[in-house]
């Protein structure tokens, strides 16, 4: 069965969707099969990282029940990755709990390793914690981000649900907190830190994955290093294919940092 995998942040420009798009590239070119859903209702850009605008059909008529997931699902070429990308709509939606039902029947009967859903920013709704295996809680490294998560995670917690702090856009100035004021704060280790980085504006500017964009820049780097804590979840298969190299080739005309 898929491991699901919630991203999610208090509140909004903290790199919460460039994150969830990087790490689903990360571990689909690291020979898992990955399924990314954007489950932004309010402002779905996973569409807008990746490329992919033109979609018509997304995640709303998937949990609505009015496509299947072969229907609503478009494949990122570069990389393989499958995607359900969020539709901008005037009609706003609230996905309840038999939306989630059937969501999780979907994807429990898919061959996917990882499920990855970018959430939209805030508190989720109470019972949607059971049916994910964790929260990905993403924040910069300022007090009222970090404070943000805690209150974020104390919600989670009465959820039951297990969550992973990491910490984007990193600059290592004096204003920042610092690793151990975070994690007493978080009351639990940071799993994984992302450099601030230039290649992330031009990444998305040119609708490629900072990933794909440059394997070798800061950010990447510190991406491979939050998927690697991945590789030995509960039901996930170790990868048997790695596809190094390929993605330089695919991109070598593209800029280089």
């Amino acid at each position: 069965m898929p491991y699901l995998i919630r991203v999610s942040s208090q509140k909004g420009g903290v790199g919460k969707t460039t994150v969830a798009v990087n790490l689903s590239i990360a571990l689909q070119c690291s020979g898992y099969q990955v399924l990314l859903i954007d489950g932004d209702t309010v402002n779905p850009s996973v569409g807008f990282h990746l490329g992919i605008e033109d979609s018509n059909t997304g995640v709303k008529e998937l949990l609505m029940g009015k496509v299947k997931l072969v229907n609503a699902r478009v494949a990122h070429a570069p990389s393989g990755l499958h995607v359900v990308p969020g539709v901008l709509t005037q009609e706003e939606y609230i996905v309840n709990n038999e939306m989630m039902q059937r969501f999780t029947a979907i994807v429990k009967n898919s061959n996917y390793d990882f499920v990855i859903v970018d959430t939209a920013p805030g508190y989720a709704v109470e019972h949607m914690g059971k049916y994910y295996n964790e929260a990905l809680l993403v924040s910069t490294p300022e007090m009222a981000s970090v404070a943000n998560i805690v209150r974020l995670t104390a919600w989670f917690d009465r959820m039951h649900l297990e969550h992973k702090l990491v910490l984007n856009k990193v600059k290592g100035k004096r204003y920042e907190l610092h690793d151990k004021e975070i994690e007493e704060m978080y009351e639990n280790r940071i799993t994984g830190k992302l450099p601030e980085d230039d290649i992330v504006p031009l990444s998305i500017e040119d609708h490629i994955p900072a990933y794909l964009y440059s394997r070798r820049c800061n950010f990447s780097k510190g991406i491979d290093k939050l998927a690697k804590t991945y590789y030995a979840v509960p039901g996930s298969k170790v990868p048997t294919m790695r596809r190094r190299g390929l993605l330089s080739l695919l991109f070598g005309g593209r800029r280089r940092h």
